[in-house]
């Protein structure tokens, strides 16, 4: 299934070899002296090392404004910046007026394949989440895969 997942995570993107190359180190991950940390928890060290793995494709922050900076990153062309103004003076972001907007802009690309959208993921390793753009027509699929490995992945849509 993790094969699958990371095709699908980076809008196949991986040379044929690398979904089962780095299946094996995400499986791998729970006897890494690098995940100690986690004190023997499998699901945490493989979700942290499906993270590490996954960066150039992903988004990962605490905070929604520098995450978008860095979906803006994975765009050759004019994506529009964080919109500030749609958020009060307090700086209180709402996560699902934030995500609304984005899927809308995310919609818009990759039109020839029913556009994208944002799927997120918790490690649950600590305060940060990762955002995935994917091809919208696999946001399912993806779900279905991680709810069997036991990953926290989330639709962004309001009707998720």
């Amino acid at each position: 299934m993790y094969p699958e997942l990371l095709r699908l995570l980076t809008c196949n993107d991986l040379e044929p070899e690398e979904p089962e190359e780095l299946t094996r180190q995400i499986l791998a991950a729970p006897d890494d002296p690098e995940y100690a940390w986690a004190q023997g928890d499998a699901s945490i060290a493989m979700a942290c090392e499906l993270q590490d793995i996954m960066g150039e494709f992903a988004a990962t922050s605490d905070k929604i404004d520098e995450a978008h900076e860095q979906i803006q990153d994975m765009f050759d062309d004019d994506f529009p910046g964080f919109p500030h103004e749609m958020f009060d003076h307090a700086h209180r972001i709402d996560g699902n007026v934030y995500f609304k907007w984005l899927n809308g802009e995310l919609a818009e690309r990759a039109v020839e394949e029913g556009g994208y959208e944002a799927v997120m993921f918790d490690t649950g390793a600590d305060d940060r989440f990762t955002i995935f753009v994917v091809y919208r027509k696999d946001v399912a699929r993806i779900l279905e895969l991680a709810r069997a490995l036991g990953l926290r992945m989330s639709s962004t849509t309001a009707e998720a």
